[in-house]
């Protein structure tokens, strides 16, 4: 039996719990949001967990912070309650060895997008010229930036306004579409091509995904970076040079992947239940 966590507005936990039904799998759901949230009961002492008064014995679970917060006044309540849940659900679990649970670890640690690049080198993945500044005098408006710890789109030098703040951010050079995402869920590796004309495709909805084979020489590499950053559920990014060799540009420990999923026709999914359910 596997426990699905996370958001009602959740379109990434809507499709796997979609899948599994399709494919007739028993599982349960806790779902919080705008509707009224399960009642629920963990006895640490008597190793119990109860969602709505019944008690539940997963095998398995996925779980993700919800980010699709519904629209309130009281937007920090909300972020509040989201995480909340998430630490009480997470925490039981990754308690629990004999329940089956994606970056069991990985959240032990942070996730350093500097580190992970370095990381990246170290295992023989090409990374883009980057420098880290807070200081953007005299640099090339044509070069890409972002902020080290992400929250905000990827744009360029030039379109930062006046006083973009004075916190670190990444200097790359501005690579080549399309852009590659490659999934690691347990044991295997999905890719897909990215065609968008944004710098940013999370920006736009003018996006084509299209599913696609591994490179070889770039999935065996990824693959031992996400075995050292304790990683049995990420999507990696990357972009391509003039002479169209793949650079690595970030992993992601919570991806989206219901598009994605869509574009695998459903195997994206039954890749994350086939794995939760051995």
């Amino acid at each position: 039996m596997i426990l699905i966590a996370g958001g009602q507005l959740d379109v990434n936990i809507r499709v796997l719990a979609q899948r599994m039904e399709q494919r007739e799998i028993p599982f349960h759901k806790l779902l919080v949001g705008p509707e009224n949230p399960p009642d629920l009961r963990i006895d640490i002492k008597k190793n119990s967990f109860e969602l709505n008064g019944v008690a539940i014995s997963p095998t398995g679970c996925f779980i993700r912070h919800d980010v699709f917060l519904y629209k309130t006044d009281n937007l920090a309540l909300a972020h509040s309650r989201a995480l909340n849940w998430y630490q009480a659900v997470r925490g039981w679990v990754t308690g629990k060895q004999d329940i089956t649970l994606f970056n069991r670890y990985f959240y032990l640690r942070e996730n350093n997008k500097i580190h992970n690049l370095i990381l990246a080198q170290d295992f023989g993945l090409p990374i883009p010229e980057t420098v880290v500044v807070n200081d953007f005098t005299g640099i090339d408006e044509g070069m890409v930036q972002k902020p080290v710890a992400g929250g905000e789109y990827t744009g360029l030098v030039g379109d930062l306004p006046e006083d973009p703040g004075s916190y670190p951010r990444f200097i790359q050079p501005r690579l080549n579409r399309p852009e590659m995402r490659i999934y690691r869920i347990g044991p295997k590796m999905l890719a897909f091509w990215l065609h968008s004309a944004a710098l940013d495709y999370r920006c736009t909805k003018d996006i084509e995904l299209e599913f696609t084979d591994v490179p070889q020489d770039v999935g065996e590499k990824l693959m031992s970076l996400c075995d050292r950053l304790e990683l049995d559920f990420a999507a990696a990014d990357f972009m391509a040079d003039d002479e169209g060799k793949l650079h690595f540009l970030e992993v992601n420990s919570q991806p989206m992947f219901a598009a994605f999923d869509r574009a695998a026709k459903g195997q994206l999914c039954d890749a994350i239940i086939d794995y939760l359910s051995e």
